[in-house]
């Protein structure tokens, strides 16, 4: 067996990314912005591990090897963030931004969302409740302020935190040097952080035995799930087209929508991952949102009694689609203030959705699963919820 685990295990192999070619071609929408969209991620992801090597090759962190090596760094997340960042970046910059400017956007989302997943699963693997939120702290530091308080000392995972830190003075530097006129963006793109870090911390209680027990889904809706990571995604994007042309304020207030849009979509994703991640949250201890809407609607007596309850999944994932047109009615609104191609951005949030319920789909293997999602709806049943969707 290879070091780094196999190409299907590491989602590499021929058949993802034929996969991902299709869907890529079903976002880029004609041949020519195919090819710019492919060279966009293909010059990202490259250059994205070059420069890990390098910045990372210094005492006291973490080689990009010895992240493979401790598991909390794939191999395939460097393609995959910068697929994910490009299919939304080139329609939201396509007549706003160079294809430079592009390319340095997709390398700063990079570096966000890289940093927050290898710290998040240092921090699922290793660390305490307690030491989970200090490393989050330390992180919104590196961010906002370009603050590396690292750690000393040879501990491997210290020195993986240290890199974590390291990728993320990458997002300050690119907001104060690539996008020194976005004040806006850059004031809302730093509220947003702290918003999401606020939420990342509140999903701790979701593991401590005696809270657990007495929060309800209404908790998960209202403060949980500000976990999503949506807002922050799209800031940096909308820092460049801040930097580069909006000059009026009807421009600005598509901004606030395509953060709202951004923000619900994102969401969505994280009732996908509960139903897809419910088995192993229950072994860890964790009672996520399928457990708690079970609960709420009195169809499960115990939470691993949720486990074996397809229906509950499916309101699950329909709860999370709830959300996702919620996003889309944003999206849309937001079309009609801000030169973007739509289109190809609203087909960018279908990939999003498919792409983050994919493993539910090939754990259940059951093919209704499949049919049943393939287009987004939410029940009457479900509408209850939107007030404390929206508060």
């Amino acid at each position: 067996m290879e070091r780094f685990g196999s190409a299907v295990n590491e989602g590499l192999d021929p058949v993802t990314k034929a996969a991902g070619l299709m869907l890529l071609r079903y976002v880029a929408g004609g041949k020519r912005e195919f090819q710019e969209m492919l060279t966009l991620v293909r010059s990202a992801s490259a250059y994205f591990e070059h420069t890990l090597r390098r910045i990372l090759k210094r005492p006291g962190v973490a080689t990009y090897d010895e992240l493979l090596d401790l598991g909390v760094m794939k191999k395939k997340y460097l393609p995959y963030a910068a697929y994910m960042a490009a299919i939304s970046t080139y329609p939201l910059l396509f007549y706003n931004a160079s294809k430079q400017q592009m390319l340095s956007t997709v390398l700063a989302k990079m570096a966000l969302i890289l940093s927050i997943k290898v710290l998040d699963n240092i921090n699922d693997t290793y660390h305490s409740c307690e030491e989970a939120a200090q490393s989050l702290k330390r992180q919104t530091k590196a961010i906002a302020n370009g603050e590396l308080e690292a750690h000393e000392g040879a501990d491997a995972i210290k020195k993986a935190e240290n890199s974590c830190l390291v990728m993320a003075t990458l997002v300050n530097y690119w907001l104060k040097n690539k996008v020194p006129k976005a004040a806006l963006a850059k004031r809302l793109f730093l509220r947003d952080l702290k918003r999401y870090i606020d939420g990342q911390c509140s999903t701790f209680i979701q593991q401590d035995k005696l809270s657990r027990a007495s929060l309800t889904i209404y908790d998960y809706l209202r403060a949980m799930n500000e976990k999503g990571v949506g807002r922050v995604w799209v800031g940096l994007d909308l820092c460049m087209l801040e930097n580069n042309s909006m000059k009026t304020s009807f421009e600005y207030k598509g901004v606030l929508l395509i953060r709202k849009a951004f923000d619900y979509i994102f969401k969505s994703s994280n009732y996908y991952d509960d139903v897809a991640d419910l088995e192993a949250d229950l072994r860890a201890g964790i009672w996520n949102s399928v457990v708690y809407l079970g609960k709420e609607m009195d169809v499960i007596k115990s939470p691993e009694d949720a486990v074996k309850n397809n229906a509950l999944k499916r309101w699950t994932v329909r709860l999370g689609d709830l959300h996702y047109l919620i996003g889309l009615s944003f999206l849309n609104e937001a079309s009609k203030h801000l030169r973007i191609r739509y289109g190809s951005l609203k087909a960018s949030m279908n990939v999003f959705r498919f792409f983050t319920v994919r493993k539910w789909l090939l754990r259940s293997r059951n093919p209704i699963n499949f049919i049943d999602f393939l287009g987004a709806r939410a029940p009457p049943e479900l509408l209850r919820y939107i007030e404390f969707i929206k508060s």
